[in-house]
C-alpha cells in the first residue's frame, strides 16, 4: 500500500471486491517489526499479557456496579478495566486481578484499552512492564513480564 508520495505505508492483507473495494492492511511499522523477527529468529512472536480489558467510562462503571454477577465493583471512572485474567497468563503470574484499573504502563498514561494494547504490541516478548493500577481504591505497581502469545490461540 502506497501513499500519495509513493511511500510504502502498509501491506494489504485482504480486499473485498464485492464490498466496494473495502480493504484491510497491516501498518508498515508492524510489517517491519515482524519481518525483523522472521529474519533474526525464524518466527514472529507477539507480546501478550493475558487480560480481557475494556475502556472504563462512567457508563461502564455504573453498569458493572449495578450488576450483581460482576464479581467486583469499580470506584474509578477512567483507565483500563481488567475484566478477566486468563489462567496461566503472564498477568495472572504477576498478580493482576479482575477489577484492577490500569492507569499507567512504564510511566505512560493509558486512558483506553487501545492505548494498553498498543503498548503491549510494541513490547518485546520477555520485557518487563511496570503497570500502575488501582485495586480496591489503592494504588499499586505490578511488574509483568510479557509472554509470547500462545501458539494454540493463533490457529
Amino acid at each position: 500500500m502506497l501513499n500519495e508520495q509513493g511511500e510504502v505505508i502498509g501491506m494489504n492483507t485482504a480486499i473485498r471486491a464485492d464490498a466496494q473495494g473495502i480493504g484491510f492492511a497491516i501498518p508498515m511499522n508492524t510489517v517491519q517489526r515482524i519481518a525483523d523477527q522472521l529474519v533474526t529468529k525464524g518466527k514472529a512472536e507477539h507480546a501478550y499479557l493475558g487480560v480481557q480489558m475494556a475502556t472504563l467510562t462512567p457508563e461502564v462503571k455504573q453498569e458493572l456496579n449495578n450488576n450483581p454477577n460482576a464479581g467486583f465493583t469499580v470506584s474509578d471512572e477512567q483507565g483500563v478495566l481488567v475484566i478477566r485474567v486468563r489462567e496461566g497468563s503472564p498477568a495472572e503470574r504477576a498478580g493482576i486481578r479482575s477489577g484492577d484499573v490500569v492507569k499507567r504502563v512504564n510511566g505512560q498514561d493509558v486512558a483506553t484499552a487501545d492505548d494498553l494494547q498498543n503498548i503491549v504490541e510494541a513490547t518485546q516478548v520477555g520485557s518487563t512492564l511496570q503497570i500502575d493500577l488501582k485495586r480496591d481504591g489503592r494504588d499499586q505497581t505490578i511488574a509483568v513480564q510479557a509472554g509470547a502469545y500462545p501458539v494454540e490461540d493463533q490457529q
